[in-house]
């Protein structure tokens, strides 16, 4: 017999069924663990619990889909945008009417919340930055459902063995140290107001002590930055999602930002091979860059692309 129940009446138990699931569907090129389920999802504060189900069947979890809002920091995220971050049904159970009723109930969940356009991926703690290309099906499912297809977006990928000759420049390029977080957070706010500078708040206030950032200083002055995550991050960044894909270490590299008024002075490659040559010291074999369209720029570093996605958003009459 086919369940559904709200998100809000999910356990510890439940959570593992779901990622039983999710590998099982998903897991040759997606694997996820528990903690990153519950980070992205289960503690995310911008879950939207009315618009989130769980699908069972004879007490085993067959489906589910999660549905977010902004929750807070409405000054920096999007308002009146509502996100679909993941349906997934067991194959099993599909062409059953159950991912329909999954998407019509987050909708009019969504909808009930004032949302005027819904995006599919693209969330806060966010899984895909869009559909993956390997799940074909589903593009063409959701086009049928009116959701729009906007735009592609890559991950990239390289090998590591050995550091890189760096870019001599006038910039000092260095780990952030923790009483440089205040400087990190005025920068983003005055060049990066928006996502940027929220993920950041939100490293922080997880208990990050600044090792996953560099930052590139011209007079003493941050005028750039780049993430540089791995899984001892208290946040789990996007670009490291994956790692268990990979036998060795792996690192990601990203955002990357330079202030305008800074820009087309090679700065932007400097952090980036920085970037580099601090993963290898941390000993990572494998790098990965998540969610751009910079294919030209990051190819230049020996990165290939690794996954794509293609981004859907639907607006709400």
């Amino acid at each position: 017999m086919i369940q559904f129940s709200r998100w809000n009446e999910a356990t510890i138990e439940v959570i593992r069924d779901v990622c039983s699931l999710w590998n099982q569907e998903l897991g040759n090129e997606f694997p996820i663990s528990e903690r990153l389920f519950i980070q992205n999802s289960f503690k995310c504060l911008h879950l939207l619990e009315e618009g989130s189900f769980i699908v069972h069947c004879d007490e085993k979890v067959v489906g589910l889909i999660i549905s977010k809002v902004t929750r807070e920091q409405v000054d920096l995220l999007p308002n009146k945008v509502g996100w679909i971050q993941v349906i997934l049904v067991a194959k099993e159970h599909r062409r059953k009417g159950i991912v329909m009723k999954l998407l019509q109930m987050a909708e009019k969940s969504l909808r009930n919340c004032g949302v005027s356009k819904i995006v599919l991926g693209r969330d806060i703690h966010h899984y895909f930055p869009g559909i993956p290309s390997c799940c074909s099906d589903t593009l063409i499912w959701f086009e049928k459902q009116d959701y729009q297809y906007v735009n592609k977006v890559q991950d990239y990928y390289r090998s590591v063995s050995s550091g890189i000759k760096l870019l001599k420049t006038d910039l000092v390029i260095s780990v952030l140290k923790e009483v440089e977080q205040g400087a990190l957070l005025a920068f983003l706010h005055q060049s990066f107001p928006g996502r940027w500078e929220y993920e950041a708040i939100d490293y922080f206030r997880a208990g990050g002590d600044g090792r996953h950032f560099l930052v590139a200083k011209k007079e003493g002055k941050i005028i750039g930055f780049v993430r540089v995550n791995d899984t001892e991050s208290p946040i789990l960044g996007p670009n490291v999602y994956w790692d268990a894909v990979f036998p060795e270490k792996m690192v990601g590299i990203g955002p990357l930002g330079i202030d305008r008024y800074y820009r087309k002075n090679g700065y932007g490659k400097a952090i980036v091979e920085a970037a580099i040559q601090l993963a290898v010291e941390r000993k990572a074999k494998h790098l990965v860059i998540d969610w751009t369209e910079l294919d030209t720029f990051y190819k230049s570093f020996g990165f290939e692309v690794w996954k794509e996605y293609h981004q859907y958003e639907k607006i709400l009459n």
